[in-house]
This record gives C-alpha cells, sequence and structure tokens, in this order.
C-alpha cells in the first residue's frame, strides 16, 4: 500500500468518524460479551498449493518512505497475514552475542494458497536489520515458524511441512547456508500414522524443545491414541543433530484429560533444566507441563478447571453443570434467568497463552479469557464470545486452579464505558486482549506485550466498520505481583509512521524471552483491521513486519541497580580458561551483603555460587569440572552495583 494511498484514507477515515453514533456499554471485568459465533478450526486448507495460485488483488510491498522513528523498524513484508492460528510462538531471539534474529510466516502471492509460503527471516549486526527478504529461507513451502538460538549460536527455524511433518532449517554459528530436515517421527504417514503440524519450540544450552500435534481430523488427518490433535513432545541434546526423544505423550496431556487440541494452542519454554509446555484448548482445563530435569520427567498442573471433563461437542450438558456463575457470567451480566440460552456459556480461554520460566526456575503463564458455549447440539461445532475481555495470569506460587486477571481492555476515554456500540470486532478468534508473549530479564523483572482492541470512533475503520488493534507492554518487578500501567507502543514516539498511528492496526507480538537492556519484540502490522487468510476474509495486502525496541523505564520498571567495571570490586578469575576449579577474588570496601552467581552467555542463570556478607577481600571457589565448555559471565552484586567478569571453561 503506498503512502499516498494511506493518507488518502486518513482523510475519508476522518470524514466517517465525524458522522459515527455509538451506543454505550458497561466497561467492567468481561461484560462486553456479544452473541455467540461458531468457532473456527486451525487452517491449513491444504497441505501441498496449487500449481497456479492466483492472487486476489494486485499486490504492493512499497514502504512508506518517511521513517521518522529510530524505535520501529520494518524487518520483512508478507500477504499471507496469519502469524499464528493461536499462540504466537517465538519469532524473535537474542543470540549469545547480543544479535537479535526474526522470523515470520512470508508470502508475497497473494492468496490463501501461498506457493512461495514459508519463513521470512532477517538478523541484526550491530543494532542493523538487513535488507527484507524477498524469498522463504526453506527449499520446501512451510508455515509457522519458531526461532530458537543455541548457547554456541546454532540457529533453528521449525516449522511444518506438508508431509505433514516438522520441518527443521537449521545453521550453525559462522556458516551461510542452512541445512534442511524433518524431525523423526514415527506417526508420519510414512510409517502409517496421520502425520504431525504446528510446532513450538524453545531452546536452552544446547538443548533444543518442541511440542507440536498429531494431524486433526477436520484438517484432513486422524485422532491418535485417543486425541484428536495429540500433543506430542521432541528433544534433542545437541543443538538439532539428533533427537533423543520424540512422538513423546507427556503423562496427564494424554486422552485421560483431553479429547482434541488446536493449532498452535500451546506454549513451551525452557530455562537451564527446567522446561514449561502450557497447553490452553477451549473446551478443556489449562495445563501446565513442567519437567526440572531437561524434558526426562513431567508434573502436572490445571492452571483453570474446565468444569465440563472430555466433553465432546454437541453432548449436551445442563446449567447445574456449570454452576456458579462467575459474576460477569452472560446470565448475570445481562439480565438473563437460568433458562436463558446463554446461560450455558463456561468461562474458559481463547486457546492464545504464553508461558516462560524466570531464572529461578519458576514457570508463568498467561492467556485470554474467553466465554464459550455449545447452544447447537446439532451442527458439530461449538461457538464463543468475541467480545469476553481480560489477560489472565498463573505462576507456580498460586497453586491450581488460582489465576488472576491482571490486564482488561484499556478504557481509552476514561468514562467507564466500553465505546464500540454497533461497531464490529475483527476475528482473530481471541480475547479483546489477547496474543501475549513475555519476557524476563536478568533482575528478574518479567515483561509483557498483548494486543488490545480500541475503543472510541478515534480507532474506528469505517470501510469495514471494525475497531483497530494495538500492541501494549507491561512489567512486573515483583515474579508476577504487581503490574506497570500497559503501555502502547503505537504511538507517535515508537511507530515508523507516526501521521498514522490511529489506522495502525497491530497483532501477533513476539518478544525475546531473554530482555537484556531492552525489550526487543516484533509484531505484524498493517492497515485494517482482521485477516485475509482466515475470519473476516479481507482482501489481500501486504502487511509489515515490524520491530521495535523500547528501554524498561518506558513501561514502569526503574533501575535501581548500576552496573560497573570488574575492576570497580577488583573481581577478577583464575585460571581463566579454567577446567575444574576456579577461584573468583573481589573486595568491597564497606561491610555488605553479597551474591555472586554463575551464568550462560545467554544470561540465564546456571548455579548460585555465594550469598553472604563481606568486607574488603573476599574470595569463592566454583566447581566447573560437570559444565560443558564455552564461555560464562560470573555475576557479583553488592550495594545496588553490578559487575560481571567472563569465565572460559575447557
Amino acid at each position: 500500500m503506498k503512502l499516498a494511498r494511506l493518507l488518502g484514507l486518513v482523510a475519508i477515515f476522518a470524514l466517517a468518524s465525524n458522522l459515527s453514533v455509538f451506543a454505550q456499554s458497561k466497561l467492567v471485568r468481561g461484560n462486553n460479551l456479544m452473541t455467540a459465533q461458531p468457532a473456527e478450526k486451525c487452517v491449513e486448507p491444504f497441505l501441498e498449493a496449487p500449481a497456479n495460485p492466483t492472487a486476489v488483488n494486485p499486490v504492493n510491498i512499497d514502504f512508506p518512505v518517511s521513517f521518522r522513528s529510530g524505535t520501529e523498524f520494518p524487518i520483512g513484508a508478507t500477504t499471507y497475514d496469519l502469524q499464528s492460528n493461536n499462540s504466537v510462538g517465538d519469532r524473535i531471539s537474542r543470540g549469545p552475542d547480543g544479535r537479535l534474529y526474526g522470523t515470520w510466516t512470508q508470502s508475497f502471492t497473494g492468496d490463501v494458497g501461498a506457493s512461495d509460503r514459508g519463513s521470512g527471516y532477517n538478523s541484526s549486526t550491530d543494532g542493523v536489520w538487513g535488507d527484507q527478504p524477498s524469498a522463504r529461507v526453506e527449499s520446501v513451502r512451510t508455515g509457522w515458524p519458531s526461532h530458537v538460538i543455541t548457547a554456541s549460536g546454532t540457529e533453528l527455524l521449525i516449522s511444518h511441512a506438508g508431509t505433514p511433518a516438522v520441518h527443521v532449517a537449521r545453521r550453525e554459528a559462522g556458516a551461510s547456508s542452512w541445512e534442511e530436515f524433518d524431525i523423526p517421527s514415527g506417526i508420519l504417514p510414512a510409517n502409517g500414522g496421520p502425520g504431525i503440524l504446528w510446532p513450538r519450540a524453545a531452546a536452552s544450552g544446547e538443548n533444543i524443545h518442541v511440542i507440536a500435534i498429531s494431524y486433526p481430523i477436520g484438517n484432513g488427518g486422524a485422532e491418535y491414541e485417543g486425541v484428536d490433535g495429540h500433543p506430542l513432545y521432541y528433544r534433542s541434546t545437541d543443538g538439532g543433530v539428533t533427537w533423543d526423544k520424540v512422538d513423546v505423550i507427556l503423562p496427564g496431556l494424554d486422552n485421560t484429560a483431553i479429547t482434541s487440541g488446536t493449532a498452535d494452542g500451546y506454549a513451551i519454554d525452557a530455562n537451564g533444566d527446567n522446561i514449561a509446555v502450557a497447553f490452553f484448548e477451549g473446551w478443556s482445563d489449562v495445563i501446565l507441563m513442567k519437567s526440572n530435569d531437561n524434558g526426562e520427567t513431567w508434573t502436572k498442573t490445571i492452571l483453570n478447571d474446565f468444569p465440563l471433563d472430555l466433553y465432546a461437542i454437541d453432548a449436551g450438558y445442563s446449567v447445574d453443570e456449570v454452576l456458579p456463575y462467575p459474576e460477569d457470567h452472560p446470565a448475570i451480566a445481562n439480565g438473563e434467568n437460568a433458562s436463558a440460552a446463554d446461560s450455558l456459556a463456561i468461562l474458559s480461554n481463547d486457546e492464545a497463552g504464553a508461558v516462560i520460566v524466570d531464572n529461578n526456575g519458576m514457570a508463568h503463564a498467561f492467556w485470554g479469557r474467553m466465554y464459550v458455549t455449545d447452544a447447537d447440539l446439532t451442527d458439530g461445532n461449538s461457538s464463543y464470545y468475541p467480545g469476553t475481555s481480560g489477560l489472565m495470569y498463573w505462576n507456580e506460587t498460586y497453586g491450581p486452579d488460582s489465576s488472576r486477571m491482571i490486564i482488561d481492555v484499556l478504557d481509552y476515554n476514561g468514562n467507564d464505558t466500553l465505546d464500540i456500540g454497533d461497531g464490529d470486532i475483527a476475528l482473530y478468534y481471541t480475547s479483546l486482549t489477547g496474543q501475549p508473549s513475555a519476557g524476563i530479564d536478568a533482575a528478574g523483572n518479567i515483561y509483557l506485550a498483548y494486543n488490545n482492541m480500541m475503543e472510541t470512533t478515534q480507532f474506528l475503520n469505517t470501510e469495514d466498520n471494525q475497531y483497530y488493534r494495538h500492541i501494549f507492554v507491561t512489567a512486573s518487578p515483583d515474579a508476577g505481583e504487581t503490574w506497570t500501567e500497559a503501555y502502547d507502543i503505537i504511538n507517535p514516539d515508537v511507530v515508523f509512521e507516526p501521521d498514522l498511528v490511529d489506522f495502525y492496526e497491530a497483532v501477533f507480538p513476539s518478544m525475546t524471552a531473554n530482555v537484556d537492556g531492552t525489550i526487543d519484540l516484533i509484531y505484524q502490522q498493517d492497515f485494517r483491521p482482521g485477516l485475509a487468510v482466515r475470519g473476516d476474509s479481507d482482501p489481500f495486502e501486504t502487511s509489515f513486519i515490524n520491530h521495535v525496541n523500547l528501554t524498561p523505564d518506558q513501561v514502569g520498571i526503574t533501575k535501581t541497580e548500576e552496573t560497573v567495571q570488574p575492576e570497580y570490586f577488583q573481581l577478577a578469575v583464575q585460571p581463566n580458561p579454567a577446567n575444574n576449579e576456579a577461584l573468583v577474588s573481589f573486595e568491597l570496601d564497606n561491610n555488605a551483603q553479597y551474591s555472586l552467581s554463575l551464568l550462560n552467555i545467554m544470561g540465564q542463570k546456571v548455579a548460585d555460587i555465594e550469598t553472604a556478607n563481606g568486607f574488603g577481600a573476599n574470595q569463592a571457589r566454583v566447581n566447573v569440572s560437570n559444565l560443558k565448555p564455552g564461555v560464562y559471565l560470573l555475576r557479583l552484586q553488592a550495594e545496588n552495583k553490578v559487575a560481571v567478569a567472563k569465565l572460559m571453561v575447557q
């Protein structure tokens, strides 16, 4: 879309917005419930693209020319505008050298077939991104990649291919080309199984962890082990060279607990040997599977207990089975009685969630609130309420079935009403506060990005009568107990086209899991609410993949520690390199509590070495005999000052 056309649309939107008249609905938690709509299953209309796809509309991938902001930059573009069916994967990584790497689903054919579909890819050098790519990375058609990078710098783009299989493009540090292969599986069609699709991936050290699902019936697959779309776990301990765990059914995430799984309805994260898998399906419990031994054994926790166990769509249920109602249930909020059809609405999740493991190994999970119902028992489908809002949060200190709502849809004009009137909500099949993505820094601050549907005529696209969505970022300085006021990144100080800020549609945020100095995320942006690939079936146009970097103070995190050079504490380590034991020495001018810890090159804690009070010269011994060779960081904190020294292990 050319800048001239965009400026023309601005004039049209400005004129039309003066003519709009709105009714108002009370802005209380989740009360903005709308008529239930049929749910849509995951999108993969065919695994192999047609030979000669035809574009619906001409495609123009020219970027606006007035890049006036230094904090946002378009790293790529695509006409295939579905970056996830549900949960947003890890699409941006910070490598051990500090470089950023971004990926997205890319196509330029301007149609659903997307014969050129694959991983768009870009990376930064000294903070400068490369040219936007014109072709996918892979040699075959793929979709919905995750990017992970190991401690040694090996990159992997993990997506799915039309076998159906989980496809990997792998490149070791310093290599110029990618090698490609499918993760081995015993349930591929060649082996008599339904195949596997829609992977999500995480890396820790040289370990790669992947969660995917078997190919569902509704998309042409088959039931596997009693589950339609069965979650399965895969692991490599050598950076993707070999895979020692394949097709693993996690105990408790199986046919004893779930009947189905949906594409991208899960998230995964890893920190050290701590692995967390969160499962989100609208008609099931929200489930966390956690391993503290690098995927060998797992424990299960139900984060949100769905009232109907192993429910089969169209089976039917009674009001008594879903009581008691929460205060914002449709039967109460809309003044309906228990005999009304909407009284069967059940509070659940929107299937778009996130999980992160902090530096102490504790898991944190996020998801959008959503009501679901099965009012028609003849159609083989269920329904959801697109007007539901609220972002839920849980961590391991809460216990089972004890999540909290930390974010609601923004009351933009502060009048205690949600001013959407007769306007429509674009179909992303998520909460009005959805698609969370989280990161954490070395100090333990948690950062959370999500999309928020905007209210008032200021953010109404009158061409479709739909409201724009923006990306917001909030943070917690105290392990999730409190959260800062959410910051709208779609503002003139951030975006690359400040004059068009009211006409940005911003969705699918993905943040680096390891926040280091700046909060880095990418998101998809265009100028029209909704999608072309699914839902609204808008005309195909160009969407941009934009990178944004923020400072912690922009989202309410005040820096309390000062970084100093190792010389400040006379911090030294000998021998260096070390292969058995290292001696760390440092000096403190005052009697103060200090903590000494060992981190890997990505800033993840490997071990707590010592926490004590000290004055003058101090020494501590570090056993490195069980560490893999590589570069590590010794972090000394005392008197609100932090110094870091490198340690090479042979």
